[in-house]
């Protein structure tokens, strides 16, 4: 499977491309939001889009991916940049989350898993699913109703998420369940 990794500038991105290394026994390419526009999407079968410093109206070259139909898996800035291009809200939380875990329900069982952001989508877009919120009712994952895209508003590569891998695993399944 080829992988490519949407760097956003984000110190957890070579942790990412870890996990999917593992999960996929491929090694993923990683090229910078700054050469966006040069990437040909059609030589990937799943696009990652990473976290990232800013605001997902940071960076508004994202269209192109989008209109290519390729599966993609969004972290945190990734999850926000797929919200708001599809009409959802992005607004600053109440407290900022950098490097605190969080006890969450996914897929029926109870995730301990690690938040490192200041901004969180307040208005789903129709065309998502949210799939877990935390407690404040945050989501911290949805998936896209038609197409093979999902979204993680927290860290699965981050070594305070207990079972990261699990995270990535289930986005595969998630992609191949559409595919299917």
């Amino acid at each position: 499977m080829s992988i490519l990794i949407i760097d956003n500038n984000d110190s957890f991105t070579y942790n990412l491309r870890h996990l999917l290394q593992t999960a996929q026994s491929s090694e993923p390419d990683v090229i910078s939001y700054d050469s966006i526009d040069k990437v040909d999407f059609q030589r990937y079968d799943t696009i990652v889009i990473s976290p990232g410093p800013g605001k997902p109206s940071e960076y508004p070259n994202y269209s192109k991916l989008f209109k290519s139909g390729k599966p993609i898996i969004g972290v945190c800035l990734g999850m926000q940049i797929m919200a708001e291009f599809y009409g959802g809200e992005v607004s600053l939380l109440e407290d900022c989350f950098h490097g605190r875990t969080e006890s969450i329900e996914f897929d029926g069982k109870s995730f301990e898993v690690a938040r490192y952001h200041s901004l969180a989508i307040t208005r789903v877009p129709s065309c998502f699913t949210v799939i877990s919120s935390n407690q404040a009712t945050v989501p911290m994952a949805m998936t896209h109703n038609e197409f093979p895209y999902i979204g993680y508003q927290f860290h699965p590569e981050s070594f305070l998420t207990k079972n990261g891998q699990f995270f990535i695993d289930y986005a595969f399944k998630f992609i191949n369940s559409i595919r299917a």
